[in-house]
């Protein structure tokens, strides 16, 4: 796609976070970037030299781009389908064991189509998808790709990796499974750290820098105690040689606490801090069974941590420290999670609620998270977790053209008073009205501009309720066949005492006596 130099006319501009906004302002585009910002550029000689588009934003509010830092575009056939289900339970639901099958690159290409369409709709210019693709196959990377560079996205794109078989890092297994399923489960396939290195390789030269620029393949451990040490640290140090991010979940639920306690006899940060992959590419995604040292760690090693609130609170996973973490220097991202479990990629929804959910239990309010951390994190946060922070998440001379164009006169915006506040509390996705993404307008007044919508969402109908049809069934039939072991494991868990069980995760006040805050305390 061309780059065609556009002017966007008398907008008011919220620049970034933490940044007044101003009115009367334009802002011209060239070359996919962001080539001037001032009043009446029209009268600069080299802008009307350029002859650009002109778009009257005199009823429009242009923000910087939202960039969803942690989602899973292969859950996106399946929203809304699973309720009041714990993580590994949920997880046995849409991934039950035996149940992996190889699928068409169209169905992958649109099953991502959906997650891009409302990713566009909702603000975001980038999206960071953690693609889980167990079995490897180069449809399932190769459709997703093709459907971010079609519609014109920005993605940092993971390669998913796993190199621990299903039982391994699974406390209790002599306990809880019978003999006879223990063996059955024991003869699930994994794939060899060498494999993955290398399918990250193919990945790589087929599709980092991809779309002009805007697909990137970047490394995706699915957890640490799915992989070997050997694998995250051929994968930090692939990281640190070509300035990619490292993406991977990173005690999101109790058990993955327990199992660090069970695995390595310690925390899994300090595990993950003794051999050397903590590092500024590091984002760790959910980051919610911490304790005061291994927040204290991420912040001193320079890590990103990326916040999902609504499927933390969905999977009733917990509610991440992020006070804790600004103070000590954790860069913090803004995420949906995937499809299955926030339930849309809408990052209007993840802003409001990452504005809310720390104040459930904290009676000190000045330690509560604003409207405007939230689109901080949903800016520059989740840019630098990206490995993108010095080109995305402001609207500045010089960076990338990533910009959406939000109704000034949206309900939610009368009167029009404190912007940063009524998007995060009064304003919905349907307010945004453009998106210009790498200087193009990606979306022009709600009409998709690089895609034929209607065309595509009725092949995505068509697929996705075969989809359901023909495979739906075996699946159900398998995560019953396992339930019974999964709860038990989750019920275990929870009784489990471990460090970060002590930490106030729940229920804290930095103005209390400390027996009160002692009682108030998770555990």
């Amino acid at each position: 796609m061309s780059h065609s130099p556009l002017l966007l006319r008398n907008a008011t501009l919220i620049p970034g976070a933490h940044t007044p906004h101003s009115s009367g302002v334009d802002i011209f585009i060239d070359g996919g970037l962001i080539a001037a910002i001032g009043p009446d550029l029209m009268n600069d000689a080299s802008v009307a030299a350029a002859r650009p588009r002109i778009i009257d934003c005199s009823k429009r509010l242009a923000l910087p781009g939202f960039i969803n830092a942690h989602t899973h575009s292969n859950e996106s056939f399946a929203q809304g389908f699973w309720d009041a289900l714990p993580l590994e339970v949920w997880l046995l639901h849409i991934y039950p064991p035996f149940t992996m099958r190889r699928l068409p690159e169209r169905f992958h290409y649109l099953r991502t189509m959906l997650l891009a369409i409302e990713s566009v709709r909702s603000g975001v210019t980038t999206v960071q998808d953690d693609l889980i693709n167990k079995m490897g196959d180069v449809e399932a990377f190769d459709g997703p790709a093709a459907a971010y560079r079609d519609i014109g996205l920005r993605a940092a794109i993971t390669t998913s990796m796993g190199d621990r078989q299903l039982l391994d890092p699974i406390p209790w297994t002599d306990e809880l499974l019978s003999p006879a399923m223990k063996a059955e489960l024991a003869t699930l396939p994994f794939r060899k750290a060498r494999e993955l290195i290398q399918t990250f390789h193919r990945h790589s030269e087929k599709w980092h820098g991809a779309g002009d620029g805007r697909i990137r393949v970047i490394l995706g451990p699915i957890g640490p105690q799915w992989c070997t040490d050997e694998l995250l640290q051929e994968a930090t140090q692939i990281s640190l040689a070509r300035g990619l991010p490292v993406h991977t979940h990173t005690l999101e639920s109790k058990l993955q606490a327990v199992q660090a306690q069970y695995l390595y006899g310690c925390t899994m940060i300090e595990h993950l801090d003794r051999i050397g992959v903590l590092t500024p590419n590091f984002t760790l995604n959910h980051a919610i069974w911490l304790t005061d040292s291994d927040i204290e760690l991420i912040g001193a090693r320079g890590c990103s941590m990326s916040h999902n609130p609504l499927s933390n609170l969905k999977l009733g996973s917990g509610i991440a420290r992020i006070r804790a973490m600004k103070n000590a220097g954790v860069n913090v991202a803004l995420g949906t999670d995937g499809t299955s479990t926030s339930d849309r990629a809408d990052m209007y929804r993840s802003l409001g609620m990452a504005s809310l959910l720390q104040r459930a239990g904290d009676m000190d309010y000045e330690t509560w998270v604003t409207a405007d951390e939230a689109f901080e994190m949903a800016t520059m946060g989740s840019a630098r977790s990206c490995g993108l922070g010095q080109e995305i998440g402001r609207i500045e001379v010089g960076r990338k053209a990533d910009i959406q164009l939000v109704d000034k006169e949206d309900y939610g915006l009368i009167p029009f008073y404190n912007p940063v506040s009524q998007l995060a509390y009064a304003v919905n996705s349907d307010a945004v009205r453009s998106l210009i993404i790498d200087g193009r307008l990606i979306m022009d007044e709600r009409r998709l501009t690089q895609i034929d919508e209607d065309a595509i969402k009725a092949e995505m109908i068509e697929v996705a309720e075969g989809y359901v049809r023909d495979h739906m069934h075996e699946k159900k039939e398998q995560a019953a066949k396992y339930l019974p072991f999964y709860r038990a494991l989750h019920m275990r868990a929870a009784r489990t005492d471990i460090p970060a069980s002590h930490a106030p995760v729940r229920l804290s006040c930095g103005c209390m006596p400390a027996p009160l805050r002692h009682t108030l305390s998770c555990d």
